[in-house]
């Protein structure tokens, strides 16, 4: 098993993104969330953190998810009570 995460997560942000990973088709699963989760955690270690919060993860799905998918997968982190639209 490969491990994905380096660094500590919140955990209702860690469920936020695998809840919104598993509504993407199955084929880019795999490949989205290792983007993501490499992004969120450069963005954290940006703000100088040790812990991937909510604003890394939005960030980041809104740079490294494929466009196609990019709606359901901000839709699935709304669903989870991700607030995506205050993050830029």
């Amino acid at each position: 098993m490969i491990k994905l995460k380096t660094m500590e997560w919140s955990e209702r942000v860690w469920e936020a993104l695998k809840r919104a990973v598993t509504s993407m088709p199955i084929f880019i699963r795999k490949r989205a969330l290792e983007k993501i989760i490499k992004e969120s955690e450069e963005n954290a270690k940006k703000r100088n953190s040790s812990i991937v919060e909510e604003v890394d993860l939005v960030k980041a799905a809104k740079e490294k998810v494929p466009r196609i998918v990019r709606p359901m997968c901000l839709d699935a982190l709304r669903e989870q009570g991700t607030d995506v639209d205050k993050y830029g």
